[in-house]
């Protein structure tokens, strides 16, 4: 759901970002042009879009309202700070920080707006963070919600992540 209340779906099949209504109209239908299959989206208050992408590159991008790719933060596979295994669950947070759940590292990451730095979360759970797969940020509230793979729901009430950390 977006700010407006809105859906916002991806159809990683077809490479499409839509936004519905709550009863099922269609507002935009976007033709994404990305290489790796999207996987997840968010909206940015600018209009733009957040899409985190598999597939040979494991990346997140930030897409215009026609689709076109504006920013890109990327890399191939695997576990090292500018690597990612399957991001997966999006959100924003008040400081328009970027929150990515990557889920087969089993951490989260938070990139900044601009996409060009990303600093590992630390979120201290029994047994650690296992497949962080889904994202939401409440506004209204400083919560951020994590929904793992393995059914595990984390909620992190107060959540206010600064330069200097969570």
């Amino acid at each position: 759901m977006n700010r407006a209340q809105n859906l916002i779906v991806v159809s990683f099949g077809e490479g499409k970002l839509q936004e519905f209504t709550t009863h099922g109209t269609i507002l935009q239908n976007i033709q994404l042009q990305l290489d790796p299959t999207p996987w997840h989206a968010v909206d940015l208050a600018s209009g733009q879009f957040v899409v985190s992408c598999r597939g040979q590159l494991h990346c997140v991008r930030i897409v215009d309202i026609k689709g076109t790719v504006i920013r890109s933060y990327r890399g191939q596979e695997g576990s090292q700070m500018m690597e990612m295994n399957n991001p997966a669950g999006l959100a924003v947070d008040k400081h328009k920080n970027i929150l990515v759940a990557d889920d087969s590292n089993h951490r989260l990451l938070v990139l900044d707006r601009s996409l060009t730095s990303a600093r590992e979360m630390s979120v201290s759970v029994d047994g650690g963070l296992k497949g962080p797969a889904s994202l939401w940020y409440d506004d209204s509230r400083g919560r951020l919600y994590i929904g793992e793979s393995q059914g595990r729901v984390i909620i992190i009430d107060h959540f206010n992540f600064k330069a200097s950390g969570v």
